[in-house]
């Protein structure tokens, strides 16, 4: 079965925070991870901004790139195609998504994913809607 990994979700596997614990449960028991090429960048700005924001030391912010790094390593990367990039616009559209979002379901549709891991509820509706399985670690 393939896990398909939002940056939400990724996130709380460096961040200690709200769905921490079931985000390393999903992560875990997943067969196979994937994710955006994106991934990294979205995670990247979302940490730096933790750390502008005071929520993250500069030696917090060095180790949590750190794991992060080693984290996506361990993730099936989709590129980011024309075609995928078409398919993540009609999805904006059509399930009001927004970019990044957008861009991670059509990821997820496009390899086939079972199951899409995200703590943003949009996404989850959308990605249930699609027909996909919804694991979002803020849900008990």
């Amino acid at each position: 079965m393939i896990t398909y990994v939002d940056t939400s979700s990724l996130l709380k596997l460096v961040i200690d925070e709200d769905g921490s614990e079931r985000a390393e449960l999903i992560w875990d028991t997943a067969d196979v991870l994937a994710g955006s090429a994106l991934i990294m960048v979205e995670a990247r700005a979302a940490l730096a901004a933790a750390e502008r924001g005071a929520r993250l030391t500069a030696a917090q912010h060095r180790e949590a790139r750190s794991e992060l790094a080693t984290l996506v390593d361990e993730l099936s990367i989709v590129e980011v195609t024309e075609r995928l990039i078409a398919d993540a616009a009609d999805l904006a559209e059509q399930e009001a998504l927004r970019a990044c979002d957008a861009v991670h379901l059509a990821s997820a549709l496009m390899i086939g994913a079972e199951l899409v891991t995200s703590a943003d509820g949009a996404l989850c509706d959308a990605a249930a809607r699609r027909g996909l399985h919804v694991a979002n670690p803020l849900d008990a």
